[in-house]
């Protein structure tokens, strides 16, 4: 297994989401796992944090294989979808009242995600992205999930000690 820095993977990532921005899937645990399963490839990530806005990491491409596309199956698509002002009012307006909120949501969601150049180029009045499904512990889809989740976690350690000496000598 050779496992990528996140920000190359998260690059390569970003690539592939503008070139097919329909079909992607992201996962997240409080572990700081993350799966970002696409149309055509999956990546499984484990994110160290350094504060609310940066963070550090590996990840690895995975087979997306059919156990995995079972776990996310009738999710909707993950991607970043422009609102225009009248769905972001209704959609803010809503937050009290959770049915209609549930109703401009799922409404939203149907529509498909687009890829960020063409965000930038349009410069909508609001944004919405996702969603990203939060799982109590990705480590339980199986066995080999969970072996990659260790392997994961003792590179990430090895990266985090190796660019942040400092920071790392708090934890012991």
């Amino acid at each position: 297994m050779k496992t990528e820095p996140i920000e190359l993977l998260t690059n390569k990532i970003v690539k592939e989401y503008n070139e097919q921005p329909l079909g992607w899937t992201v996962l997240t645990d409080l572990k700081g796992n993350m799966l970002v399963l696409g149309p055509k490839e999956g990546y499984m990530l484990k994110v160290v944090p350094l504060n609310p806005q940066e963070h550090t990491g590996v990840g690895v491409k995975i087979d997306t294989s059919h156990e995995m596309k079972r776990v996310v199956e009738g999710a909707p698509s993950y991607g970043f979808r422009p609102l225009s002002r009248t769905q972001a009012k209704k959609l803010l307006g809503s937050l009290r009242h959770t049915e209609r909120q549930q109703s401009i949501v799922s409404e939203i969601l149907k529509s498909n995600p687009i890829p960020l150049p063409k965000l930038e180029e349009n410069r909508p009045d609001a944004l919405l992205s996702g969603p990203i499904l939060a799982h109590p512990d990705l480590s339980a889809i199986s066995e080999s999930q969970r072996e990659l989740e260790s392997k994961l976690a003792v590179e990430a350690e090895k990266l985090f000690r190796k660019r942040y000496p400092y920071r790392a000598a708090i934890y012991g």
